[in-house]
């Protein structure tokens, strides 16, 4: 009897782990088969490379006929193609494919993956800084904004009519942005233009850590009412959130710190712009990174990290080229790889919608590049340079 008491025993508690299991994977399964599907349609990176080749922009946009594109691109026409409108077209789509997106993540989630998503926000707010310090006409500033999922309209263009700093300030006032750009004001006259740019990525990247931060604080107190799938789910969030947002911010930083130090600024200048805390490189050694003699010192010293194994491959192609960009490309196409490889292990989690985000931005932005270097006239071959890749899943 007592034999099969512990049978039983341990079919109920077998039978009990896999309810918690689908009671904590279901709400992801929808999101993961959407997802995956919408995976299936990005263009793929010999389709990229054929548009590196097309005698002219037209062609590219006849390669386009019959993609998720399609309905976005139909009233261009096909002879004398204005760049802007087509650009402004691969913006609307992404636009609109996030706001899909949004509709079929689970509930409780929604809140997160619109703070990731608010990158666009962040990228407006400093193309339209840049503006104002460049004076760019008022009317000229939207063409370079990309349209928010998550900021209405009405809501950017008041924030594009701003006459001043100042102005722009006060729009501001009551977001995450306001005080960070507040103290970066007092010193935009001495530091110029970086200094405001790298206090608005410091606000949206502290908020967004700080995010991660209070859904592990908030799944800690679920754990205590809810028990094992709480504690299932508080794991399996933290472990995607912590990889994916912090490889990030550790990148940016990464960014920062070579393109200031090109530009001859003091370590602690530079210190003064991080994002901190950071992920896998702690402050002294960002630190130490800004007080580096050169870029090449600065990349060694990290090269035992994820992102020193990445940076040093391409340090040979930035120092023959003079430039930053095979350095910030690797770094992009670093953590492509982790976003691939997080949906993959976690697949039951917000990893396939993290990830999708990311791969999405990238087709648009390799899109754009295509186009507007294709439109320039620019070699086949520097064009496919200019394409960041998505990695070979390694798992």
């Amino acid at each position: 009897m007592i034999e099969i008491a512990v049978i039983f025993g341990l079919i109920a508690t077998f039978f009990s782990l896999v309810l918690v299991q689908a009671e904590r994977t279901m709400p992801y399964v929808y999101c993961g088969a959407k997802v995956s599907a919408w995976e299936a349609r990005l263009l793929p990176e010999s389709c990229l490379f054929e548009f590196a080749d097309a005698p002219k922009v037209s062609n590219i946009l006849a390669g386009l006929d019959g993609t998720v594109y399609s309905t976005y691109l139909a009233d261009i026409p096909q002879e004398g193609v204005d760049v802007v409108v087509v650009e402004c077209a691969l913006k609307e789509h992404l636009r609109d494919d996030y706001c899909e997106l949004l509709k079929v993540i689970p509930k409780e989630e929604k809140e997160g993956i619109a703070k990731f998503i608010k990158r666009a926000d962040l990228y407006n707010l400093k193309a339209l800084v840049a503006a104002i310090h460049n004076r760019v006409p008022k009317e000229k500033r939207l063409e370079g904004m990309l349209p928010s999922p998550t900021l209405p309209r009405e809501r950017l263009e008041m924030l594009v009519s701003a006459e001043s700093f100042e102005a722009l300030l006060e729009y501001l006032r009551g977001t995450e942005y306001f005080d960070a750009f507040s103290t970066a004001l007092e010193r935009y006259k001495e530091r110029g233009l970086p200094v405001l740019l790298s206090a608005l990525d410091t606000a949206y990247y502290s908020s967004l850590w700080e995010e991660v931060a209070g859904k592990e604080e908030r799944l800690s107190t679920l754990g205590k009412i809810k028990g094992l799938r709480a504690r299932l789910a508080r794991r399996t969030q933290r472990k995607v959130l912590k990889s994916i947002v912090g490889y990030e911010i550790d990148a940016v930083n990464i960014k920062l710190i070579l393109r200031l130090k090109r530009e001859g600024l003091p370590a602690e200048e530079i210190e003064g712009m991080l994002i901190l805390p950071s992920h896998e490189l702690p402050e002294h050694t960002l630190k130490w990174m800004a007080a580096a003699k050169d870029i090449r010192e600065a990349i060694e010293g990290i090269a035992h990290t994820t992102y020193g194994q990445v940076l040093v491959k391409a340090l040979p192609e930035a120092e023959a080229s003079g430039s930053l960009t095979p350095l910030e490309k690797a770094l992009d196409e670093g953590w492509l790889g982790v976003c691939k490889r997080m949906s993959v292990v976690e697949f039951f989690s917000l990893a396939p919608a993290l990830a999708y985000i990311r791969l999405k931005e990238i087709e648009f932005r390799n899109l754009r590049a295509i186009i507007r270097l294709k439109a320039d006239r620019v070699e086949p071959e520097k064009i496919k340079e200019a394409v960041v890749r998505v990695p070979k899943l390694e798992l």
